[in-house]
């Protein structure tokens, strides 16, 4: 708990626990009720269902919920296996950038 100090207008940790004295009566278990704004109307059913799916995408779906070895970002076919593959080599050529760069850091070179 904390106390509003009236001359700084801050508050303050309280500067005792309170313990209560007695026990507290049952609780209500259940949720008060929701009072809405005067003149709130809701829909008495829904309006239409919702849309299906278009072919195209769940013909996609079932590619990518499909049960094989293959990790998700392979799924997608050749072109998947080639954008991974370019992503390794990047990160293998930056990384070996990064080392190249601590060694010359490390390790510069003699002046004559």
């Amino acid at each position: 708990m904390y106390n509003k100090n009236p001359f700084t207008g801050r508050l303050t940790p309280a500067t005792a626990v309170h313990i209560p004295t007695k026990a507290v009566g049952p609780v209500s278990v259940e949720a008060p009720a929701i009072r809405y704004t005067p003149g709130t109307t809701f829909p008495k059913q829904q309006l239409g269902s919702r849309p299906s799916v278009p072919e195209f995408l769940m013909k996609k779906m079932k590619v990518f919920q499909a049960h094989n070895s293959l990790p998700i970002h392979l799924k997608g076919g050749p072109m998947d296996k080639v954008l991974f593959g370019t992503t390794l080599v990047l990160c293998a050529a930056g990384l070996a950038g990064c080392f190249h760069f601590y060694y010359e850091m490390a390790f510069p070179p003699k002046k004559d």
